[in-house]
């Protein structure tokens, strides 16, 4: 069973981050490793964004 964690961020924010590839259990992986909370949600989403194929836009990298 997968557990639950307080991402910190409302259910929009969450559905925009999860339609990029955003894995919200990598960036608890991350914060265990010692990220710091932000550090962590960046290197996930950039993860989820460069998974599938790379950034083309200006905005998709901001």
């Amino acid at each position: 069973m997968t557990e639950t964690h307080n991402l910190g961020m409302t259910d929009t924010e969450y559905a925009q981050l999860a339609a990029q590839g955003y894995d919200p259990n990598l960036e608890h992986q991350l914060v265990e490793l010692g990220e710091s909370l932000d550090q962590a949600r960046k290197l996930a989403r950039v993860v989820g964004l460069t998974k599938d194929k790379p950034p083309e836009t200006d905005k998709e990298w901001q």
